[in-house]
C-alpha cells in the first residue's frame, strides 16, 4: 500500500485569522498506515486557534505514543477514542488555566488508516468523505442542530443543508467532561479517496463537485482546486482540506 496525500488550509476571505488545524502523519503499521486529523476551533479570536491546535497535537501525540501497545493488544480503535477524550481533557484544563479563552472549543475528525481499515473518531460538524469509483458518501454525521434532526428523520438532507441553525453545534471538545465520540470502522479499496474537511469547504462545495474533481485530480492538486473553489464562492470561513488516496 502506498498512500498519496495532499493538504491545505486557508483563512478564507473574511475571517481575520485561521482557527482550523490539521495533521497528516505516516504510521508504521502492517499494510501501511497514517493518521489524518482536522479540527475547526471556536471561541473568540485566540480561543479557536488554541483549541483546535491543542486537539490536533494531543491526538497526534497520544497516537504516536500509544501505537505500539495498541497494536500489540488489538486496541487501535479504543486507543484512538481515548486520544480524542484526552484532547477534550486538555482543552478543559486550558480553559481553567487561561480564563481569557474559557469559551473555546473545537470539532475534531481523526482517521487512523491501517491497511484497508479506516478507524474514525469524530465530534462536531467537520466532515469525512469516502469516494470510490462512481460513488461517494459522507461517512461522519453532523453534530449540529439540523444534523440531529436529519438523523431523527425530522429533516431531509436538502433541508438540513440550508437550516438556519446549521452552525449551532450539539457536540464539541471543550464543553463537558463527558464527551460522546462518534466511532466508525470502514473498509476502503485501492483507488478510493478519503477526504476530511472543515465546514468552510462543505458549506460552499457539494459532494458531487468534490467527486467530479477527485476523478481527475491527484490529492495534492485536488485540495488546491477545492480551496480555490470555496474562496471563489465567498470564502466566508476558514477552509481546511485533507485528501488521501490508497494506491495498491
Amino acid at each position: 500500500m502506498r498512500l498519496i496525500h495532499g493538504e491545505r488550509t486557508d483563512p478564507g476571505l473574511v475571517r481575520p485569522n485561521n482557527q482550523d488545524a490539521y495533521a497528516v502523519e505516516p504510521l508504521d503499521l502492517p499494510g501501511g498506515g497514517a493518521l489524518l486529523i482536522v479540527a475547526d476551533g471556536m471561541g473568540g479570536y485566540d480561543g479557536g486557534e488554541v483549541a483546535s491546535r491543542l486537539a490536533v497535537d494531543t491526538v497526534k501525540t497520544s497516537v504516536l505514543t500509544g501505537l505500539p501497545s495498541w497494536l500489540a493488544n488489538g486496541g487501535l480503535a479504543s486507543g484512538l477514542h481515548e486520544a480524542v477524550c484526552a484532547a477534550n481533557r486538555v482543552i478543559l484544563q486550558a480553559q481553567v488555566d487561561r480564563p481569557d479563552i474559557s469559551s473555546m472549543g473545537t470539532t475534531v475528525t481523526a482517521v487512523l488508516v491501517h491497511g484497508e481499515r479506516l478507524l474514525v473518531c469524530h465530534v462536531g460538524d467537520s466532515k469525512a468523505f469516502l469516494i470510490g469509483s462512481g460513488e461517494g458518501r459522507q461517512i461522519t454525521s453532523d453534530h449540529n442542530v439540523p444534523g440531529e434532526l436529519l438523523l431523527s428523520g425530522h429533516l431531509t438532507a436538502e433541508q438540513a443543508a440550508v437550516h438556519p441553525q446549521r452552525h449551532v453545534l450539539t457536540r464539541a471538545l471543550g464543553v463537558e467532561d463527558s464527551l460522546p465520540v462518534e466511532q466508525l470502522e470502514l473498509q476502503w479499496r485501492a483507488g478510493d479517496l478519503l477526504l476530511l474537511c472543515t465546514d468552510g469547504l462543505s458549506n460552499l462545495v457539494s459532494l458531487p463537485e468534490i467527486q467530479s474533481l477527485a476523478s481527475t485530480c491527484e490529492p495534492a492538486i485536488l485540495v488546491d482546486r477545492l480551496v480555490d473553489l470555496a474562496n471563489n464562492r465567498g470564502g466566508h470561513d476558514n477552509i481546511t482540506v485533507l485528501a488521501a488516496r490508497w494506491e495498491g
